[in-house]
């Protein structure tokens, strides 16, 4: 490195040329569209789904459900592993947890006839009371999931215990016995605050390509700030080895930590697998 000497950006001519730069652009244009069928209740069990005459329209390739994908278990946190948040995570799953929940995959040839396609899928719902309010979770009778959750940690370490919906407790504190100080006050305020919800907005949604290469790899182009992470969730989800997955982060545009999990990576990986296109 030299200090006092300008150095030319990798990606400044691509950027100022209008080059193919991000995830968007560099798909194939042959590729086949994914949609989501989602879930319209917060929590609920599909007790039977039809999808044949989604299934006989021209220019749709495949539909799935919670019957054809894998089972396994994964997470989709960005984080190193080990990972301390729990494997709860489907593919697609017969058992709702939350609204829009997807329930169904549709692959077509356009995003029109995925759409026409998703009207002609019907699903029966067994509607159930749902848990919407976080501060009433803690040993309510609704279980989020009363299956065995696997984590990464032990219980005395990550303090979870899904049979009273806690996914994890950490309790610290420094310096001087915080109950005493309290007690040595003139005036002392108690309230509850809360915030508004925040999301991150980003010019470029989220977005994802796969397509088998020639080496029998899953490649995944992606726009995420977490390539190494969404091999290793990939590698679970779809229960291959890492060694067969690549993935490749064009220009991202805009994450803010947005991109800091996966989001889409899943569905169009599982159906590269399912259908080598």
């Amino acid at each position: 490195m030299k200090i006092n000497k300008d150095f030319k950006k990798i990606d400044s001519s691509s950027l100022v040329t209008g080059k193919p730069v991000y995830t968007e652009d560099l798909k194939d244009p042959n590729a086949l569209i994914i949609k989501l069928m989602r879930s319209p209740y917060a929590r609920c069990e599909i007790l039977e789904i039809d999808k044949s005459r989604a299934e006989a329209m021209d220019g749709i390739v495949s539909v799935y459900t919670y019957e054809d994908v894998f089972d396994n278990k994964f997470t989709l946190a960005g984080q190193s592993y080990p990972e301390p948040s729990p494997y709860d995570m489907s593919i697609l799953s017969k058992e709702i947890r939350y609204m829009r929940e997807p329930v169904a995959i549709v692959v077509g040839i356009n995003e029109k006839v995925c759409n026409q396609a998703m009207k002609k899928i019907k699903i029966k719902y067994d509607v159930k009371e749902p848990l919407l309010d976080y501060t009433k979770a803690i040993d309510n009778e609704i279980i989020v999931h009363e299956e065995d959750v696997f984590f990464n940690g032990p219980t005395k370490v990550f303090g979870y215990d899904t049979k009273r919906n806690l996914v994890g407790e950490k309790k610290e504190s420094w310096g001087e016995d915080v109950d005493k100080v309290m007690s040595e006050c003139d005036v002392v305020l108690e309230d509850t605050f809360t915030t508004k919800a925040q999301a991150h907005c980003m010019m470029e949604t989220y977005r994802s390509y796969c397509y088998m290469d020639q080496f029998d790899r899953l490649c995944c182009i992606t726009s995420t700030q977490v390539p190494f992470h969404i091999k290793r969730q990939l590698s679970v989800a779809l229960g291959i080895s890492d060694s067969r997955i690549r993935i490749i982060k064009p220009r991202v545009g805009g994450g803010f930590g947005g991109k800091q999990t996966s989001v889409t990576e899943i569905y169009p990986g599982f159906v590269t697998l399912k259908t080598g296109k």
